[in-house]
């Protein structure tokens, strides 16, 4: 049902998405459907928790036992291939974040969740490149963790509404600007 959804999502939006469409493309009754998520707010912050799970599935993966920069980076490589090899699921994952910021969106707390997460690891990151001595010690952790999400929010934006951005060298630049800005004096040189 969840990939019924995704698939629904992408070709009708949020609105044209009905629950009965999904039990019909997954194959159930509505019924069903309604009886699994209750509602359309339901099924909506189900989405946002299965692809959520993925993405973070993957992120894991990426990152693994790396800190400091090495995460940042690992994460954004991630990030690109997520966008290369699920293109469906993140652009739902945006147009549910999007949805969110709607006062009746009953799911809104979900995906404030997920970015706060976000922001949580890229400031530990931060926080554990800083003791290694290979972030500069003068950054702000946890307002770097903010402007690196909403840059990489945007970035992934942007190139949602305009396909033909040269993403992945958007996200090769993405990596030097991080490793230039972030980079503590001996660790630019490298």
């Amino acid at each position: 049902m969840s990939r019924a959804a995704i698939e629904l999502l992408v070709a009708r939006g949020v609105i044209g998405t009905t629950l009965a469409a999904i039990g019909e493309k997954a194959g159930y009754s509505r019924g069903l459907v309604t009886h699994r998520f209750g509602s359309k707010a339901g099924l909506l912050a189900h989405v946002v928790e299965f692809v959520g799970a993925e993405w973070r599935r993957r992120l894991n993966s990426a990152v693994a036992a790396r800190s400091g920069l090495a995460a940042i980076r690992g994460a954004i490589d991630a990030l690109a291939a997520f966008i290369a090899e699920e293109p469906h699921d993140l652009r739902v994952m945006y147009l549910l974040w999007f949805q969110s910021i709607d006062p009746g969106a009953e799911y809104r707390a979900n995906v404030a969740a997920v970015h706060a997460a976000q922001r949580r690891d890229l400031e530990a990151w931060v926080t554990q490149g800083q003791r290694a001595g290979k972030i500069r010690r003068g950054v702000d952790p946890q307002r770097v963790a903010t402007m690196l999400a909403a840059s990489i929010a945007g970035l992934v934006f942007h190139w949602l509404v305009t396909p033909e951005l040269p993403i992945a060298d958007l996200h090769r630049q993405l990596k030097r600007d991080v490793n230039r800005l972030l980079a503590a004096k001996r660790e630019r040189r490298s």
